[in-house]
């Protein structure tokens, strides 16, 4: 027989779940009403279209947000914890980094005192539909969001944003230096143990205004050389972080003379840069190794192998600038970052369009680890539609630096996979 504090409190469940019912009772009746008026119109007016080009061309976009947000909800009413646990075990990306928060904050410091000159900006967690793409960035490789929005992939793109908006809002021509630490997903599956498909990356972007067509690649230059000091001072700092980083190897390329040098040979550049991917280690030097490409790597003297290549007078004076400009300033200012030119790399070249460059930090046991990477992207002149704003973008990869350089958790000789770098 029920007591009557049983019946009390029977009776105030019974009210709370009413209660409770109350606001998705009201939100089913409204969306409800809303997707089946959207469903039937419709299908009228596209009586016979096969349903992906209905949902993918002929709805427009409020339409469409409005009927998948009915769907997705109706699905996620329907799941129980159970459903939700089983789901998070088979999804990586819903998974927590292996990586010490602790560590990861101790890197940032790091990173964000090395960058001082650079205005630190904490970027929202998405961005709008197509901003990946925009940047030639594979959509399938970019979780979308029902509200056309997409998950951050790469904090170079919200940089980007962030500089053309504050381009339109100061009408200023002055450089704008921004930097900021960033977990992104990116949809390629991993195969490694331990890395999970997000991962936390730092970012310096630059953005600068030419004075003139013939300015436009010295600007770029200027830029790029501050973001090696940048890094050559965190690597610099890292032993005091507690990382095991022994120094810094950065490695200059630029799109255009890697192109010729393949074009020279017969090849396609942009098939064999398709074929090097940054979540499969050494698909760049398959690559290479199958079209049968020898090519200088890690050339000392820039200069003295474009000539000796035969690639013309403007790609020479080309690499000469390279030099005078990045090589050897970056060499004098700081004497103990080795520097390299690279003829051949694939990785990043339909990505970037001019200066590009690999950062590779040696760990104190002398594995050499490519951690970062960066260089010049037209998007900012894109979106502002004019060619004389210019942009560089560098990044080291925040997770890499912590799983393989933390001298609490690695051991003296041991090395894991490699992670996608920037």
């Amino acid at each position: 027989m029920p007591t009557a504090d049983d019946l009390t409190t029977q009776a105030a469940a019974r009210q709370e779940r009413a209660i409770a019912s109350q606001p998705r009772a009201l939100a089913d009746g409204r969306t409800g009403e809303l997707s089946s008026r959207i469903a039937r119109r419709a299908a009228e007016a596209h009586a016979g279209q096969p349903i992906d080009k209905l949902l993918a061309e002929g709805l427009p976009g409020n339409e469409l947000t409005t009927l998948l947000l009915h769907c997705l909800r109706q699905r996620a009413l329907r799941r129980s914890f159970v459903d939700v646990l089983e789901h998070a075990e088979r999804a990586p990306m819903t998974h927590a980094s292996a990586a010490d928060a602790r560590r990861i904050h101790a890197f940032d410091a790091a990173a964000y005192a090395a960058a001082a000159g650079f205005e630190a900006v904490d970027l929202a967690p998405v961005g709008p539909l197509g901003a990946t793409a925009c940047a030639g960035v594979e959509p399938n490789n970019v979780l979308a969001t029902v509200r056309f929005a997409e998950v951050a992939a790469d904090p170079t793109t919200g940089l980007a944003l962030h500089a053309a908006r504050r381009r339109r809002e100061t009408r200023g021509g002055e450089p704008l230096r921004f930097c900021a630490s960033q977990r992104v997903l990116r949809m390629q599956p991993t195969k490694h143990p331990g890395f999970t498909p997000h991962f936390r990356l730092f970012a310096l972007v630059t953005a600068a205004r030419s004075p003139g067509r013939g300015e436009d690649d010295a600007c770029e230059r200027r830029a790029l050389l501050e973001h090696l000091v940048v890094w050559a001072d965190l690597v610099r700092a890292l032993p005091s972080a507690g990382f095991r980083a022994a120094g810094l190897r950065v490695v200059l390329s630029d799109t255009s003379v890697v192109r010729a040098c393949l074009g020279a040979r017969g090849l396609d550049a942009d098939a064999l840069a398709h074929r090097a991917k940054a979540h499969e280690p050494g698909s760049s030097e398959a690559a290479l190794r199958e079209a049968s490409v020898d090519l200088p790597r890690a050339a000392a003297d820039y200069v003295g192998a474009v000539r000796s290549l035969g690639l013309g007078a403007e790609l020479v004076a080309r690499a000469e600038r390279w030099v005078a400009e990045v090589g050897e300033p970056l060499s004098r200012a700081r004497p103990e970052v080795e520097i390299a030119y690279d003829l051949a790399r694939l990785q990043g070249l339909g990505y970037y369009a001019g200066p590009f460059v690999q950062l590779v930090v040696r760990r104190d046991d002398g594995l050499e680890l490519p951690l970062g990477d960066g260089g010049a992207v037209p998007w900012l002149g894109a979106l502002l539609s004019n060619r004389r704003e210019r942009m560089i973008t560098t990044g080291l990869g925040t997770e890499m630096v912590v799983k393989m350089l933390d001298r609490s958790t690695t051991r003296a000789g041991e090395a894991r996979p490699e992670e996608p770098t920037p």
